[in-house]
């Protein structure tokens, strides 16, 4: 039995892997379809009109392109000695899921109230409604949500900066699904004194669409939203999608990942919904990500005050029935340990159950029900929810200066997260104790940023 760091160092030096028994294959390959990396010092644009490409993006955060390829041009890439490796595109999909009852349940009973800060309780949890008040709010920094698109008309929502369709550039990046617009109120709306706030409410949102109406979509395009992302001088990048894979965090969104960080963009990614590890998950397996798990809270405080009706978690407990975890971690320092050096699958545990955050102003996927379409706010639940408090509480350290990388904003998170049992232990990069249903060993800290200005 290959020990657990080994075989993801293995990951990281692209060695031969150990599979585990047991993964489920909810991704798939788009038939015909690859993202191509080329050789340092290769001209990509000459061996595309050599070989008489028509690229369906052509990359700049990784050396390469996206095409169709017939077999028969598939097989002479292969066989050019420019081409470092050529890799099946993979369908993606946002990492979301109906809230239990399917509707908002706070002082919001008509749809002429307003929502109170007692709904938000991932918000509240986390401690950003404490810091909020005295100034903490991420002022000005750019955050894409490489997503479905943003609804930028939502009164909560008027500092999205607009951003780019890549699905169709010819069209605005409008929110054709909801769950774009859900991830962006968490990450940053903008407290009007009408319905909710998100982590950062000044920051500024650029609304980045990869994923259609139905909330689908392709690695490569989410690999031209995180080049768009990092060539516009984007700070953080949220991405509450992923797709399965079996490459093990060896694939070139990875790649493309890995680059956008060294760049000084921060990269948060969902460990996604299918209750298993995460290491077969993309972008969550990817060693530069800032993976998220999920955790549940109905109170937005700690302390667990039961399960309320209808609800498949309890208070305070990892959300055992749909968040991914995992058992690895990548070997830094190839000590063959886990360790602070070392980089865990998951870093974080956050809130992302029955979630209130903004919804479009018009009717999308999300926003069909005729008693929700006045109101333009919902709950809803998965690691996708839980991956923008996050890329918000970035926002929060960049924007005070307390951080100014993306190693510099993922270990200061994770030093002051919250810990069952004790002080996080930056020595082990584990909490003491974990809480008892969550299925890893990793033990991460639950995110807080609720004592801003840390030391």
């Amino acid at each position: 039995m290959i020990p657990v760091t080994r075989l993801v160092m293995a990951v990281a030096l692209g060695l031969p892997l150990l599979f585990l028994s047991g993964a489920r294959a909810d991704g798939q390959e788009i038939p015909g379809q690859f993202i191509v990396e080329l050789k340092p010092g290769v001209d990509r644009d000459a061996l595309i009109a050599l070989h008489g490409i028509g690229p369906i993006f052509r990359y700049d955060l990784i050396h390469g392109f996206a095409a169709r390829l017939p077999v028969p041009l598939l097989q002479r890439l292969r066989a050019d000695a420019r081409v470092a490796a050529i890799s099946p595109d993979l369908v993606v999909s946002a990492f979301a899921r109906p809230a239990r009852a399917g509707r908002v349940t706070s002082s919001a009973t008509t749809a002429n109230d307003v929502f109170v800060p007692e709904a938000q309780t991932g918000v509240r949890r986390i401690g950003a409604d404490v810091v909020a008040v005295i100034g903490f709010r991420g002022a000005s920094v750019q955050v894409a949500v490489i997503d479905t698109g943003i609804d930028c008309l939502h009164p909560d929502l008027l500092n999205c900066n607009g951003g780019v369709n890549l699905l169709n550039p010819a069209l605005s990046s409008a929110d054709d699904n909801g769950h774009g617009t859900h991830v962006a109120g968490i990450i940053a709306a903008t407290g009007n004194g009408f319905g909710v706030q998100g982590v950062a409410p000044d920051a500024r949102l650029y609304a980045v669409k990869v994923l259609d109406a139905n909330g689908s979509g392709a690695l490569s395009t989410v690999i031209k939203g995180l080049n768009w992302a990092a060539s516009n001088g984007v700070q953080v990048a949220n991405l509450s999608l992923g797709g399965f894979d079996f490459f093990l965090g060896s694939n070139p969104v990875c790649t493309a990942i890995a680059n956008a960080v060294s760049g000084g963009m921060t990269v948060v990614a969902a460990a996604g919904n299918s209750s298993f590890d995460a290491l077969f998950f993309t972008p969550a397996n990817c060693r530069s990500s800032l993976t998220v798990s999920a955790f549940a809270d109905f109170d937005g405080a700690p302390g667990g005050f039961g399960t309320p009706a209808g609800a498949t978690e309890r208070d305070d407990t990892f959300a055992q029935t749909f968040s991914n975890y995992s058992n690895y971690c990548y070997d830094v320092n190839r000590d063959f340990k886990c360790t602070g050096v070392d980089k865990y699958i998951i870093d974080l545990m956050v809130p992302g159950v029955d979630i209130v955050s903004t919804l479009p102003t018009y009717l999308v996927k999300l926003n069909a029900s005729p008693y929700n379409k006045s109101l333009y706010y919902d709950k809803l639940s998965g690691t996708s929810m839980a991956t923008p408090h996050v890329s918000g509480a970035a926002a929060l350290l960049i924007g005070a200066g307390l951080a100014s990388t993306p190693e510099q904003v993922r270990q200061a998170l994770r030093n002051h997260g919250e810990c069952i049992g004790g002080p996080f232990d930056a020595s082990s990069g584990r909490c003491p104790m974990r809480s008892t249903d969550d299925p890893d060993n990793a033990w991460e800290p639950l995110l807080s940023v609720g004592s801003l200005p840390w030391p």
